[in-house]
């Protein structure tokens, strides 16, 4: 014990000693670095400065702009259960409430209509649809549609990613301990209160949306991702797999 501690001293003492030979040397770089930064920008109060200002104003204010073009482009596909009209009404509150936020959100009865005969079966409309849309909100239900919607998810983990799968947190405290349980084939899974349902969607959509927006302009300016010469769609990714 007495030799670790002595070891440690030993230490300590030497990064004093060092710092107290580079302290001098310390000084003159940031009096150098002082120096430089006096020659190369201007006083605050003549016309450089301001044209400076305005200058680098403008380049973040084009940064800005670009990343919520970026935000506006991307797409929001919100699945539950909507088989009755309180349930249709829920998921319109959410889009709407995505949509007053800045965040472009669809609900797939926009494409499917139960009652119209022809057209796109369920399936066709979520392979579609899954592949356009950027993130899939998925609120757990018990509806036919739902369990259809689910059971094509869980198959295709290709989409797995772009999911944020709701379930009330009194269901999921009962079904956490069974790894049986079809909530395993959900990465990112959010409890929530009936009443913090909305103010969740809301938080964790904005919050993926905006780290993906954050991606896609980064590789926009090295020329990779979207922009990038050899960019393959998901939809053709898909077929090929």
């Amino acid at each position: 014990m007495t030799s670790i501690i002595q070891k440690r001293n030993f230490k300590i003492l030497q990064v004093i000693v060092f710092l107290r030979k580079s302290s001098g040397s310390m000084k003159d770089y940031f009096k150098e670095t002082k120096k430089l930064l006096e020659e190369k920008i201007p006083d605050y109060d003549t016309p450089q400065f301001k044209k400076l200002r305005n200058k680098i104003r403008e380049k973040l204010e084009k940064k800005e702009s670009d990343f919520l073009i970026i935000i506006r482009s991307l797409s929001i596909l919100i699945l539950g259960d909507w088989y009755n009209k309180e349930k249709k009404e829920l998921l319109l509150r959410i889009k709407n409430n995505l949509l007053k936020n800045g965040l472009y959100a669809e609900t797939i009865d926009k494409y499917y209509d139960i009652k119209k005969k022809g057209g796109l079966g369920q399936i066709q409309i979520l392979e579609e649809c899954c592949i356009n849309h950027q993130l899939i909100i998925f609120i757990d239900g018990d509806g036919k549609g739902t369990i259809i919607d689910q059971n094509y998810i869980c198959e295709n983990y290709w989409f797995h990613g772009k999911v944020i799968f709701f379930i009330e947190e009194s269901k999921f405290n009962k079904m956490k301990n069974d790894p049986s349980k079809y909530i395993r084939d959900f990465p990112t899974i959010i409890t929530y209160k009936k009443e913090e349902l909305l103010e969740k969607i809301l938080v964790f959509s904005r919050l993926r949306l905006y780290r993906l927006a954050n991606i896609i302009q980064t590789q926009k300016y090295r020329g990779r991702g979207l922009y990038g010469q050899g960019y393959v769609p998901w939809k053709y990714r898909i077929k090929k797999s």
